[in-house]
């Protein structure tokens, strides 16, 4: 498939994921089978204002391509701004979220709440697609909740727009995250564009993206299911999971490169939301959650790490990983 005038083989892209998809994390998602990665999202707002929590969320090394960055808006002034900035920054394409339940920032009229105005998205977007000349794409739910349902109608209207790519995630604002998944929105909205559609939302299986592919999508989005498990991607398409040794390297190098990223005491207390998964399914993994949780200095935690896995995994003498 082509998106963002870049051609993919496998379509399997990185989601924004505010707090979790910095550069560290993109990079070992890159490394393991991720084609495309996009931002955390970014307040259109802040970057304007040069906030420094949103021009924060820019930094990234020269290899950390193709990336797209993702902008959190009310205002399709702010929009038009901050995308031309982001250009001027050398990404690759610009993603407008319009899908973000968080009350935060749906309460302010941005995230999935510009699905209740469609009049407003339409605005916003057409200022940012008016501002750069590299692509726009935008990410939304099924909708509002049950009564509005109007991804297609939003996504027929964006692409007239321009916009270059719509990503789905089959739940309303409404459902959060939780509830059976409205597989059926795939479809609905494939019918309706010619644009690429990717799909969002509890994909974590070669079958969860072989369904959304049958329905309709043409590339799909892993978000939550990446966190302290960068590997879904090299697993999605048949590849194996993860012996012993290669968790305990990831995770350090995901620490090394979280403290180069923010620093050595930030770099720490990140890592703290990827311990959990990391761990996931081994033996005195809570027990290690809690001790690891309180430490603050990157060498305390690697000392920690190799602890753990060694008294996990005797892999001096070639066994395997004592799992639950």
């Amino acid at each position: 498939m082509k998106a963002y005038g870049i051609e993919f083989t496998r379509g399997l892209f990185l989601a924004p994921l505010s707090g979790y998809t910095d550069w560290p994390q993109r990079m070992l998602c890159r490394e393991f089978g991720a084609e495309l990665c996009y931002t955390e999202m970014i307040s259109a707002a802040g970057l304007t204002r040069n906030s420094r929590n949103s021009r924060s969320m820019l930094k990234r090394p020269e290899d950390d391509r193709p990336l797209v960055a993702q902008i959190s808006t009310n205002s399709p002034v702010d929009a038009a701004e901050a995308a031309r900035l982001l250009q001027d920054c050398g990404f690759d394409g610009i993603d407008i979220n319009m899908g973000c339940p968080v009350k935060k920032v749906a309460s302010k009229g941005g995230g999935v709440a510009l699905m209740r105005d469609p009049g407003l998205a339409l605005r916003i977007t057409e200022a940012v697609i008016g501002s750069v000349s590299i692509p726009v794409s935008v990410k939304m739910r099924a909708g509002w909740d049950a009564s509005c349902l109007n991804a297609a109608d939003l996504a027929e209207s964006l692409e007239f727009a321009g916009v270059d790519v719509v990503t789905v995630h089959p739940r309303t604002r409404g459902d959060m995250y939780r509830g059976t998944p409205r597989w059926e929105v795939f479809e609905e909205v494939g019918q309706r564009v010619r644009i690429p559609v990717v799909a969002s939302g509890d994909i974590r299986t070669p079958e969860g993206m072989s369904l959304a592919r049958d329905l309709g999508a043409d590339a799909v989005m892993i978000g939550r299911g990446a966190i302290g498990r960068p590997w879904i991607f090299r697993e999605l398409t048949g590849g194996p999971g993860p012996m012993p040794q290669e968790r305990r390297e990831v995770m350090l190098r995901h620490l090394d490169m979280l403290c180069s990223c923010h620093g050595s005491r930030t770099g720490v207390l990140h890592m703290r939301k990827f311990i959990s998964t990391y761990v996931r399914g081994m033996r005195d993994a809570a027990h290690f959650r809690v001790e690891a949780c309180i430490l603050d200095k990157p060498s305390l935690l690697t000392e920690k790490i190799d602890e753990f896995f060694d008294r996990a995994c005797s892999i001096e003498h070639g066994h395997d990983c004592h799992f639950l």
